[in-house]
């Protein structure tokens, strides 16, 4: 029998060390070799593994092994840990297990991705009111659980207004202070996943399944979180009525106060929002880092709705589809949300596709998005003059910003605006200060384009000169450097009236006239110190006023 429990063999009396037992190794060439007892005891039994069947786990389904796993734990204790196994069965939980005072790892025997309970290692929950697994307290910290799926007894009468049953977290990892390691555990028909709170250092690695409210939620958490091959998909149910609830009610991956958490090929298919930025009791996300991310069918790929959240995202594709919508978006759809203030976002490659409006909405004050590169795929596809990009006014508060590091791709059928004309919000692509010959702006050549001499101007040069100088007091130097220019053009602070320069078609003649708001306006040509005032039309001197003022009138031969 291949999960024959111990106490099921016949009873040994007056054994000695010194007596024989066969051990079988199993493979293409079963051996069978012998061992003494304390052979066996210095090797096996040292290894402080114990299987959950030897403390009275059935498996079977029905049967409450939750009090015989937690004897096979709490075994561990005093004994410096180990591991605890699980074989390939279905182990229903009715009560809780608590991973304290001791480090553990959980191994099961894997599991066949489902709709429920298959091949391999499940924990079966069919009733609420408790935690099925927490994990707490220092002595917690180094614990790892593996290779085994979880799943929840859920109303499978998929009618309209489907809601999952109110189970709480099924694992809960709390006051910790340190890591604790969830790697190739599957989720089916959960409807809350992991609550990581005080505890820093959590890693999480291949978590895949179908939760219906939060995958997982990570709070005081001040030592970077990790999370990465992240798959939530729908195992468990595809059901019209299912997609709906999640795509109104169901975050993905919720962050509170975390410090640097760390995310990478993560997916999400039918939910409110892949990445979620909210408020928790000890503060809020910063210096969170996502370097690859796919929201798919998500009404928001990342949601900020709490005070001073900032971070960097490296390549992010966000589709905001309804479920079994032919293509329609969600109502309200965004690839980016940002509802509060004063957040800062980092965003290297963008796509974002399929929503109503806006690609990009920031509503609040002083929020600022550093955007490398955006492409934008139907959006506006209600054809309302919605913008890519939409900053909410301000009003007395700091503008919010857009910077943009590359001209956005914008596509669709009634693609528009890259950002709202009205309101006080600000979308614009900066360069940094250069040099003459190396411009801050290079344009056809590294030494030619525009740079910023000082705080108050901006020049611009060819082939490593100063060709033109424009200064906040209204100075403008063309032809050279300043002080070395060719032409300069001087407006007063109020300026009214000006020249006006008007060229001409062929046969036509140029003009040199003064305009402004004064009804009558004269011209001063002005010489400087001893110098004379010349007319000379084809290049010979028809007038001359010399200084001083006497006018001298010449006619050519």
């Amino acid at each position: 029998m291949s999960d024959l429990r111990i106490s099921q063999l016949p009873a040994a009396s007056s054994l000695s060390e010194s007596d024989l037992a066969p051990v079988t190794q199993l493979g293409a060439n079963p051996t069978t070799r012998r061992a003494t007892l304390a052979q066996l005891r210095t090797t096996v039994h040292d290894q402080r593994s114990v299987h959950v069947r030897d403390f009275g786990a059935v498996g079977n389904g029905t049967t409450n092994d939750a009090p015989a796993i937690q004897a096979a734990i709490n075994s561990l204790k005093g004994a410096g840990g180990g591991v605890v196994q699980f074989g390939p069965k279905t182990y229903r939980l009715a009560s809780g297990i608590v991973i304290d005072g001791v480090t553990v790892r959980l191994e099961g025997a894997g599991f066949t991705e489902g709709p429920g309970p298959g091949d391999g290692t499940w924990l079966y929950v069919d009733q609420t009111g408790f935690t099925p697994i927490t994990f707490t307290g220092l002595s917690a910290r180094g614990s790892l659980m593996r290779d085994i799926a979880v799943v929840q007894a859920q109303n499978a009468n998929f009618a309209q207004g489907w809601t999952p049953v109110n189970y709480g977290w099924f694992f809960r990892i709390q006051d910790c202070q340190g890591g604790v390691d969830f790697d190739n555990i599957f989720l089916c028909a959960v409807t809350r996943g992991f609550y990581c709170y005080n505890s820093g250092r959590t890693d999480f690695r291949r978590i895949r399944g179908q939760v219906f409210t939060s995958g997982m939620e990570v709070d005081a958490a001040l030592d970077v979180p990790r999370m990465s091959n992240i798959h939530f998909w729908p195992f468990w149910s595809a059901d019209t009525n299912v997609m709906n609830y999640q795509q109104t009610q169901g975050d993905a991956l919720v962050f509170k106060r975390a410090d640097g958490p760390f995310i990478d090929q993560a997916f999400a298919l039918g939910y409110r929002s892949m990445f979620r930025f909210s408020q928790g009791v000890s503060g809020y996300t910063t210096k969170f880092y996502i370097n690859s991310a796919y929201a798919d069918f998500c009404k928001y790929g990342v949601l900020i709705d709490s005070y001073g959240v900032d971070g960097l995202i490296a390549n992010l594709t966000t589709q905001g589809e309804a479920w079994l919508g032919s293509g329609a978006s969600l109502s309200g759809a965004n690839g980016i949300l940002i509802s509060s203030d004063n957040c800062r976002l980092q965003i290297g490659n963008l796509r974002i596709d399929a929503v109503q409006d806006n690609a990009i909405c920031v509503t609040g004050i002083n929020n600022r998005i550093d955007l490398f590169a955006l492409r934008a795929v139907r959006y506006n596809t209600r054809n309302n003059g919605a913008a890519a990009i939409q900053l909410a006014n301000s009003g007395s508060g700091t503008p919010n910003t857009v910077i943009l590091g590359s001209l956005p791709v914008l596509e669709g059928t009634y693609a528009g605006l890259l950002n709202n004309t009205d309101g006080n919000g600000v979308v614009q692509m900066r360069a940094p200060a250069g040099t003459l010959t190396v411009p801050g702006l290079a344009i056809g050549q590294s030494n030619s384009g525009l740079w910023a001499p000082s705080a108050t101007a901006l020049a611009m040069s060819a082939n490593g000169g100063e060709v033109m100088r424009i200064t906040q007091g209204g100075v403008v130097t063309l032809g050279g450097a300043s002080g070395a220019h060719g032409l300069e053009l001087n407006t007063p602070t109020s300026s009214v009236n000006r020249f006006l320069l008007t060229s001409a078609i062929a046969s036509g003649t140029p003009a040199l006239a003064t305009s402004g708001s004064d009804t009558n306006i004269g011209m001063q040509l002005q010489t400087k110190g001893a110098g004379s005032l010349v007319f000379a039309p084809s290049g010979n001197t028809q007038m001359q006023v010399p200084y001083p003022s006497s006018l001298t009138k010449r006619i050519s031969p």
